[in-house]
């Protein structure tokens, strides 16, 4: 190895600490006893470990709780290379391996095709669609439904009224006076009138 391979924090609480790993077995977790000690709490007390297997390292996790990761993929065990982005428990590590000796290529593929893209030129069809409220024309189950809403709302709103004409003429009833009382009095006058006149 050309450069001492070291660990650089990537994650925010730590970031650009380093460590260099100069031994054959580096121990890593949350606890003072560990080689390299990361005070986080999604790190295990004794989280991981890195070995040195020639001219590289492995990565071994020690049955940790949140795991650990290269390059996004969960791993037990794994043979490190340049660039690596490691994830332990929650913590973001770059293993930089300065070795010149050892190039390795990757390429990224994506379902974007760059050769059949004209450059510059974007087409927007419709934007109709965005609009929060819908342009499109109802359906007539739509409208058949809208209707019905209609004529029930009119239908409780006349039975409403009806109850209200109901209790309303209740109440006028009962402060009129009936037809039985306007006769008992006309009848009762004359007759007092008249026994009135007979008595002077």
């Amino acid at each position: 190895m050309a450069g001492i391979p070291k660990l650089i924090v990537l994650s925010e609480q730590l970031r650009g600490k380093s460590f260099e790993l100069t031994k054959d077995l580096h121990t890593v977790g949350r606890s003072e006893e560990r080689d390299i000690c990361i005070k986080d709490p999604t790190i295990s007390t004794y989280h991981c470990e890195f070995i040195r297997n020639g001219n590289a390292y492995m990565l071994r996790d020690n049955n940790s709780t949140n795991g650990t990761r290269v390059n996004n993929v969960p791993v037990s065990e794994q043979l490190l290379q340049n660039s690596d982005i490691l994830q332990i428990g929650g913590v973001e590590i770059l293993f930089d391996c300065d070795d010149k000796s050892v190039t390795t290529v990757m390429r990224t593929k994506t379902g974007i095709d760059l050769e059949s893209t004209e450059v510059g030129v974007s087409t927007v069809r419709r934007m109709d669609n965005f609009s929060p409220i819908s342009s499109r024309k109802l359906t007539m189950t739509q409208l058949l439904l809208i209707g019905v809403v209609i004529l029930l709302v009119i239908a409780i709103l006349g039975l409403l009224s009806w109850i209200g004409i109901l209790l309303m003429g209740q109440q006028d009833q009962s402060n009129q006076p009936t037809m039985k009382s306007i006769r008992k009095t006309t009848l009762v006058k004359p007759v007092a009138e008249q026994s009135f006149r007979n008595r002077a």
